[in-house]
């Protein structure tokens, strides 16, 4: 199947273009591709000094993902994705996993569970981000395209990703960045035991092309990467495991929750039957509330035609 199609959903970051984790597997020409993916993000975090700042609430992003194979080891993918931000239904869940583990995030003590606390980030009195609660709001849109440069006989492939983001989310309620942003890396894939264990590898970077918020902050370059294991148990089921790591584009501000490493563990369960696969899986965060979402749960559909003839 691939890895699960993991990317950054820290609601201060996710406004910036991530490539998500993908296979280096390209379709043949003719082929097609259709993805629908949710993910549901648990949104926690504070921060008291130069930065003063308040996230508590969750967010969902589902995006329409259509990928078409081109000419010979190149296809292009179009992303749309579509965002909301309410008080969710995690915090419980959340809560009694923690208290099983006696490992108890303090700033749940601050709010009610399952309520919307508030998505605001000052600095010196000046407000960088505040985010309303919504429902189906436009993000920015991604085209991507990928381009398959080797292939061995025993399945081992190595792809090039290129990729471009559109400002079509407003910035002004925390749904896009405002600006431009070009991406680019590569994937590898590597079976490692009887195709029936594979090794799946990303790295990448992006480059926003401007300033954002009306504060006028400049933003850098910023890396993504990821490795991923895929047990196959039979043709139909999948087991997988997944760590990612993503840098910052902010920087000189100080803050917890804009600058800082993010480093994420996922694990999840795939199923295929013909052209349709299923998946769900969890994401928790390993470098602390303040950079990351706390936990997120994803679910996926995809539907691929076959390019045998008929």
């Amino acid at each position: 199947m691939g890895p699960l199609p993991a990317r950054n959903l820290q609601p201060l970051r996710q406004i910036f273009l991530h490539l998500p984790f993908t296979s280096a597997r390209t379709l043949e020409s003719g082929q097609w591709r259709v993805r629908v993916e949710s993910a549901e993000s648990n949104i926690i975090a504070t921060d008291h000094g130069t930065v003063d700042a308040v996230l508590k609430f969750a967010q969902n992003r589902t995006a329409i993902r259509a990928t078409l194979g081109l000419v010979p080891a190149w296809q292009l993918s179009v992303e749309v994705p579509f965002l909301s931000r309410f008080g969710g239904f995690l915090d419980p869940v959340i809560d009694s996993t923690e208290d099983l583990f006696s490992a108890f995030t303090p700033e749940r003590r601050m709010f009610p569970n399952n309520s919307f606390g508030g998505f605001w980030v000052r600095r010196n009195g000046q407000t960088l981000f505040h985010g309303p609660r919504q429902y189906l709001e436009l993000g920015d849109v991604a085209v991507e395209g990928e381009k398959g440069l080797w292939k061995s006989n025993n399945g081992t492939c190595l792809a090039a990703r290129l990729a471009l983001e559109l400002p079509t989310g407003r910035p002004d309620a925390v749904w896009g960045s405002g600006t431009w942003e070009l991406g680019g890396g590569a994937a590898v894939d590597v079976p490692l035991w009887t195709r029936r264990l594979w090794l799946f590898g990303n790295v990448g970077g992006v480059f926003p092309m401007g300033r954002v918020t009306s504060a006028d902050l400049p933003v850098d370059p910023f890396v993504v990467q990821g490795v991923g294991f895929e047990w196959m148990a039979n043709h139909q089921w999948s087991l997988f495991l997944q760590q990612h790591l993503y840098t910052s584009p902010f920087r000189d501000l100080h803050s917890a929750v804009l600058e800082g490493t993010i480093v994420e563990l996922a694990a999840g369960i795939g199923y295929r039957s013909g052209p349709l696969a299923l998946w769900i899986g969890g994401i928790d965060n390993v470098s602390g509330v303040a950079q990351a979402a706390d936990f997120t749960l994803m679910l996926g559909v995809a539907v691929t035609t076959s390019n045998r003839p008929q």
